[in-house]
């Protein structure tokens, strides 16, 4: 009986209870909804991020499609506004070119037209047999002939190519040569002329002729050896900042040392890289009508893949046929006819020339201490040059040249019971030949000097010491360099034992021997840029403001562009304050010192890299609008890609200065352009779009979209020439690809 109830129990405990039964369904049942939820909640996720993906798409297709709307309709409108401004312009200057011809032939001043080779070839003619010995008035006629010069330039550099016939610039450019030829000979003349009579000027203190002779354009200082004194060894003319180091050997002999400084520079004019230089910053820009042109074919014919291609190989070849044309080293190499300019006579400058190359000795210890070979961005083949040849590239000459010769003294009068003897000479100035022939040959002029068998005397350095010209500005020590008439260039060989003075400005060096020599400043001595701004002052005029590396520069640009007064006078003081058009203030602000125009070798120097294109269309539609829109540098530039711009931007309708929480930060592209929602102190950079704010196709209609209504009037009132010029100074200056603000 107990083993059958036993055995009942145990079955009873080996059967589950129902409601264990019951929990484990509801386990089963829960699970099964977990699973069907989690695959419910797949299934949703899938259709939302699909759903996402198709609102994505039809977001991206309706950006695009307004993309086109907007292009379809603002980029005809702003070629069409640019086809007017340039057409406008080139009608302006057209009819200021003929006021001009008509002023030039209603003039009755006696100066000749240089345009009528009848009358500048009788003034030349006239000039040269002229027999005047007054040296003021010598000079007068000098100034007139620099007149001359700025006329012919002018007119080479602001004709257009299709108004001036090839053969009539080539008669300009051989005026230009008989004119600079003709002045060199008015200032031999004038030295002739003084030591002629150099016997009568002799000072009673020092034995010797010390004269000075100068007026605005060019001072020359003479010295006349009399006394002969072995031990003499230089000679300081103090009011003038010039000093020479008279070599030993030639301390015995009838010389004269002339140190004739022209403010002007009529020496590398004849260099081609520095022709081709000034010429590309004179040029007129050709972009709109390229791309009024390009844009037009496609709205038209609605461009098909084929066609793209076709553009983008013109476009291709036109670039290379533009750089082919800067491309301009090659032809420093090939012998052309030139007139070298030169502060002697013909006859007597080839004797000179040849004797003013400098010494082996001194060129193969010049060699060993070597200088960094320099790269023409220019030259095709990219062949390292002479590492001694000035790269203008790389520099430019500043403050004028100095032609520092030494002369054979010509016979003096002689007194004779009470008669006055002059040998009369008409040989004009004659080069006295130094290094001389040999050292023995220069120890025989020092006849207490002892010459110890088989010793070899190195040959005496020539010594120069000048104040900086002040009519430039030097940010640093310049470089000494030589002229090389010979090849037709500027050189550092042959100059040796420089040291400069920042207090006194006064630079001193040696050179193997009597040269034309020059100072030489980097050009990127002011890049890149630590910032930069652009203001509307009153309606069609603007102030440009540049933080440059050493500098701040302030350029007033209207129908007419003005390098800004300061109040204290500086080396300035002859352009500043002074209206003149745009190119005509770059080349004269690149000539004294003040480079803010990037060339060929900006690139070394500046981090960032933008897309060219879109770099000068943002020039474009800035100039466009400058009238009553602020523009400035943005530290976020250098954080954007390649293919963006990123600038601020505030409208601007008063002379007010703008706080700094009131720009507003803009992204440019190629496609469109926005504003964004960042400020200029925001920490982190973002493309965010600011709020309720449109896109556009370009920074053009997007100012004027967002302008008021008085803003919008003054953009449609801008003048013709306050655009060209606003465009002309941004395009030439670089702004947004060549700042570089330090942190």
């Amino acid at each position: 009986m107990t083993s059958v109830q036993s055995s009942a129990a145990s079955k009873k405990r080996q059967r589950p209870s129902r409601s264990a039964e019951k929990l484990m369904k509801q386990e089963e049942e829960k699970k099964h909804l977990e699973e069907e939820e989690l695959r419910l909640a797949a299934e949703q996720l899938e259709r939302e991020i699909l759903e996402q993906r198709r609102l994505e798409e039809e977001e991206r297709a309706r950006i695009a499609a307004e993309d086109k709307a907007r292009k379809d309709n603002e980029l005809p409108e702003l070629f069409q506004i640019l086809k007017r401004n340039m057409a406008s312009v080139q009608r302006l200057r057209k009819n200021f070119r003929e006021v001009t011809k008509w002023q030039r032939y209603m003039k009755c001043d006696g100066t000749p037209d240089p345009t009528i080779p009848q009358e500048i070839n009788t003034f030349i003619n006239l000039s040269k047999e002229d027999p005047n010995t007054d040296i003021k008035s010598m000079f007068e006629g000098g100034r007139i002939i620099l007149g001359l010069l700025d006329e012919l330039e002018m007119l080479l550099s602001d004709t257009p190519t299709d108004e001036l016939l090839e053969t009539t610039a080539a008669q300009y450019q051989q005026t230009i040569w008989d004119l600079q030829k003709l002045l060199s000979n008015i200032n031999d003349k004038a030295t002739d002329i003084l030591l002629q009579k150099a016997v009568d000027l002799v000072d009673i203190e020092t034995g010797n002729m010390q004269e000075v002779v100068n007026d605005e354009n060019i001072t020359l200082c003479l010295w006349a050896n009399f006394n002969k004194n072995p031990r003499f060894k230089g000679y300081e003319f103090v009011n003038n900042h010039v000093e020479f180091e008279l070599p030993r050997p030639l301390a015995m002999c009838d010389i004269a040392v002339r140190i004739l400084h022209t403010q002007y520079d009529h020496i590398s004019c004849h260099i081609p890289l520095f022709q081709a230089q000034q010429k590309a910053f004179r040029s007129k820009p050709v972009l709109f009508e390229v791309k009024e042109d390009k844009e037009a074919k496609d709205q038209e014919q609605k461009a098909t893949e084929e066609q793209k291609a076709t553009e983008e190989q013109k476009a291709t070849e036109a670039k290379h046929a533009l750089e082919a044309r800067l491309m301009i080293d090659e032809e420093l190499r090939l012998p052309r006819p030139m007139r070298t300019r030169s502060a002697l006579s013909a006859s007597s400058r080839e004797e000179l020339l040849r004797n003013r190359r400098p010494s082996a000795g001194r060129s193969s210890a010049h060699t060993e201490k070597g200088v960094p070979t320099y790269r023409s961005s220019s030259t095709a083949s990219k062949e390292a040059i002479d590492q001694y040849i000035v790269d203008f590239n790389q520099y430019t000459p500043l403050g004028g040249v100095y032609y520092f010769d030494v002369l054979k003294l010509p016979p003096q009068p002689k007194f004779v019971n009470g008669w006055r003897i002059v040998q009369l000479s008409d040989t004009g100035l004659q080069p006295f030949s130094y290094p001389l022939v040999s050292a023995r040959e220069s120890t025989s002029f020092l006849g207490n000097l002892e010459e110890k068998e088989g010793e070899n005397h190195p040959i005496p350095a020539v010594g120069i010491a000048i104040k900086l010209p002040l009519r430039a500005l030097f940010f640093e020590q310049p470089k000494p360099a030589r002229w090389d008439a010979a090849g037709v260039q500027w050189r550092t060989d042959g100059i040796h034992s420089v040291t400069f003075d920042p207090e006194t400005n006064v630079i001193s060096f040696k050179m193997d021997t009597f040269n034309i020599f020059t100072l030489i400043q980097r050009n990127d001595v002011n890049m890149p840029f630590q910032s930069w701004e652009i203001k509307p002052v009153a309606e069609n005029e603007a102030l440009l403001t540049v933080s440059a590396a050493l500098t701040l520069v302030e350029i007033r640009i209207k129908d007419l562009c003005q390098l800004c007064p300061i109040p204290t006078e500086d080396n300035l003081s002859h352009i500043r304050g002074k209206w003149m058009t745009a190119s005509t203030l770059i080349i004269s602000m690149i000539n004294a010192g003040l480079n803010i125009f990037p060339g060929n070798e900006s690139e070394k120097y500046v981090k960032t890299e933008k897309n060219k294109q879109l770099e000068q269309e943002t020039y474009t539609e800035m100039a466009l609008v400058t009238s009553a829109i602020a523009f400035k540098w943005s530290k976020w530039n250098l954080y954007s890609e390649q293919e963006e711009i990123v600038l601020q931007a505030y409208e601007n309708l008063t002379e007010e200065t703008i706080a700094e929480d009131s720009w507003s930060l803009y992204l440019l592209r190629p496609e469109r352009s926005q504003k964004l929602k960042i400020k200029e102190s925001s920490e982190e950079w973002t493309k965010e779009i600011a709020e309720n704010t449109d896109l556009y196709s370009n920074l053009y209609h997007m100012m004027k979209g967002q302008a008021s209504d008085t803003a919008k009037e003054r953009i449609l009132n801008t003048d013709h020439l306050f655009f060209t010029n606003v465009y002309e100074i941004l395009q030439a200056t670089k702004l947004l690809s060549n700042t570089v603000p330090v942190s």
